[in-house]
């Protein structure tokens, strides 16, 4: 049934049966069942053989104010140059991304909290057109404000069929001077679920652009602030822009056999027991950073010119990936799948070697393994090993990793136990390796960086409280790092890092407490230091109104983290790097919040980071202070028609 005559029902039974609270909330029920997902299935896939990862869509009102901060929407914890779009990094090691065999692409890393990839973009199957539209801006009734639009559209043409759009408007005008940043970033996308043929298609693209003011000159400066704005600042003439375009295609043909319905003879049932599946990828990007006129004092090299300066890179990549699955469930003995892959890539780098001299590399990589997986039932687990035969200057690498996870009834509640682990050894990245620049130029010939872990984590989640726990070690061999000089490094000694984390959330009546800390140590803080500790808490009432129509939270959120001397951020590479002066942390960055649900709509309005107002070293990257207090609004529109 649409969700207007939904909605016209419910209205018509409430004006017309208003004594009759049972007739009521079973219409009410309708709708509630059609936001909370019922008609409208949602799921994103692997790129590399598009396994679909179920997921709940996007419709609840609790803790709906976090949407305004994409990198607190990540990471409990960052270093992060403050505002709305500026490149952020993970303060959690094990939340930075893994690195690929055949190494990845530096300058992505920054902007992963706002990146729009094939594992990001949600597919979907709705018996009605399902549109949303999310608006939010920060900084009101001041002409430094931050806007960010998004929404989405997905429709389907018959049960198999979906199309769908989603797109990611950001513009962060900045609290400080030359601040801003402009990000776009969207994707079409095609899915075709049949019984023996499926295909999954994207289209994304991503474009960032973000103004480098190098941080301000003097932190002692908050104190006595006035007017953030008029701050003075190491660069006030330098932007930099990052730009990713792609198309992934996924095909997959299913062989098995019809089964008859022992009910009715007539009805039969296609069972997939093998599938071929094909999956093709396009990528380009590049990296740009300007500087109209050079700053004196702030680098300190000009290799190809002390005027101006104009720095690209660009790499292009295609990815073909094909595999053949032995599917789990086709018979009550077959209890896992089994999949077997072969992977051949080819990468075209391109960097400066002179003012306005380019240079090309090209060479091709091919990688072969297999996985055992069962991904259905309240026990999964999966087991994966790849090894890349041919690549970066025929260097080998290889990665094993693997999960497991169930979930044993109790007597009123359930315990949960997950477990993952991986040990890999991984080529540098290419400008790891080769870069000129204005500023920067090196040329190295790194080893292999390993990496193993294993992390294992127990839940008890009941009604009144949601209690997990868990503990890690990681370790690092050769890890490649950035210096104090902003210069890629190779560690060779053993680095370990031991971390645990505990997350418990209490429920009574209308109030909520919502808890979650991490530990981390290194063994190595001069080459990777980290806070101790890292948590959020977040205390809230919530309850609804108007006969339950109307949902409410209103609370406070607190995020925070030891001191340490987290990294740096250099301009013109993008990249964060060591540092040994600063210590960042120890500051509790508070938030006060109500979020209000009513049927299709979502509003929430935040008085953003009121710790300014009492404290005044708010920094999660030396010199690149927060965004001082403000207002922030947000709304979000559910269309079902």
């Amino acid at each position: 049934m649409p969700a207007d005559s939904i909605e016209i029902e419910i209205t018509d039974t409430i004006q017309t049966e208003k004594s009759d609270s049972t007739k009521i909330e079973k219409a009410i029920a309708k709708i509630d069942k059609l936001t909370a997902g019922e008609a409208l299935k949602a799921w994103h896939v692997t790129e590399a053989s598009a396994i679909e990862m179920p997921t709940i869509p996007d419709t609840l009102h609790l803790n709906y104010q976090t949407a305004t901060t994409p990198v607190y929407q990540k990471y409990i914890a960052a270093e992060w140059l403050g505002n709305l779009g500026l490149p952020a990094q993970s303060a959690i090691f094990a939340e930075r991304p893994t690195t690929m065999l055949a190494g990845d692409n530096i300058f992505l890393r920054p902007y992963i909290p706002y990146y729009l990839g094939v594992e990001n973009v949600y597919f979907y199957n709705t018996r009605v057109p399902y549109t949303n539209v999310s608006y939010y801006t920060g900084g009101l009734f001041t002409q430094h404000a931050e806007d960010r639009v998004n929404g989405l559209f997905s429709i389907n043409a018959n049960k198999r069929l979906n199309f769908g759009l989603c797109f990611d408007l950001l513009y962060g005008r900045g609290m400080y001077y030359n601040q801003s940043s402009t990000d776009v970033n969207g994707a079409f996308n095609l899915s075709y679920r049949g019984e023996k043929y499926s295909l999954y298609f994207i289209a994304g693209l991503n474009n960032f652009k973000n103004y480098e003011n190098g941080g301000i000159k003097n932190d002692g400066d908050l104190k006595n602030m006035t007017d953030s704005y008029i701050l003075q600042t190491n660069l006030n003439n330098a932007y930099s822009t990052f730009r990713s375009y792609y198309l992934w295609m996924d095909n997959q043909y299913h062989l098995g056999y019809d089964e008859i319905d022992p009910d009715d003879s007539e009805k039969k049932t296609f069972v997939p027991v093998t599938t071929l599946s094909y999956a093709i990828k396009y990528e380009g990007k590049h990296k740009r950073y300007y500087e109209r006129s050079i700053t004196e004092g702030f680098y300190a090299n000009n290799f190809y010119s002390d005027k101006c300066t104009r720095d690209t890179v660009a790499t292009n990549f295609i990815r073909n990936v094909l595999s053949i699955t032995f599917n789990e469930g086709f018979k009550p003995w077959a209890v896992f799948s089994l999949r077997a892959f072969a992977e051949a890539d080819w990468e075209e780098n391109m960097r400066l070697i002179a003012d306005s001299t380019y240079a090309w590399k090209s060479e091709g990589k091919v990688s072969v393994g297999g996985e055992l997986f069962k991904r259905k039932g309240n026990t999964t687990f999966g087991v994966l090993g790849e090894a890349l035969i041919l690549g970066s200057n025929k260097r080998f690498a290889f990665n094993v990793n693997g999960d497991f996870n169930t979930i044993i009834p109790l007597n009123t509640c359930s315990l949960t136990i997950n477990a993952e682990g991986h040990i890999k050894s991984t080529n540098p990245s290419y400008f790891h390796e080769h870069y000129y620049s204005n500023h920067f130029i090196w040329e190295n010939n790194f080893n292999n960086e390993w990496n193993a872990r294993g992390y294992g984590k127990i839940g008890i989640p009941n009604k009144w409280v949601d209690f997990e726990v868990g503990a890690g070690w990681q370790g690092l061999k050769e890890h490649i790092y950035f210096d104090t000089l902003a210069m890629p490094q190779q560690c060779h000694d053993f680095i370990q890092i031991v971390s645990g984390e505990a997350k418990v959330n209490l429920h009574l009546w209308w109030f909520h407490w919502e808890n979650k800390a991490v530990v981390q140590y290194s063994s190595n803080k001069d080459v990777l230091p980290l806070p101790l500790v890292s948590l959020y808490s977040n205390f809230y009432a919530s309850f609804a109104i108007w006969k339950k129509i109307l949902k409410i939270q209103m609370g406070v959120d607190c995020r925070y983290n030891t001191e340490y001397y987290a990294n740096a951020y250099m301009p013109a590479t993008g990249q964060f790097y060591l540092q040994n002066k600063t210590l960042v942390g120890n500051y509790p960055e508070l938030n006060v919040y109500v979020n209000l649900h009513l049927k299709r709509f979502r509003f929430f309005v935040m008085w953003y980071n009121f710790s300014t107002l009492f404290m005044d070293k708010f920094f999660t990257t030396p010199h690149h202070p927060l965004n001082p207090t403000s207002l922030k609004l947000g709304l979000s529109w559910n269309f079902y028609n």
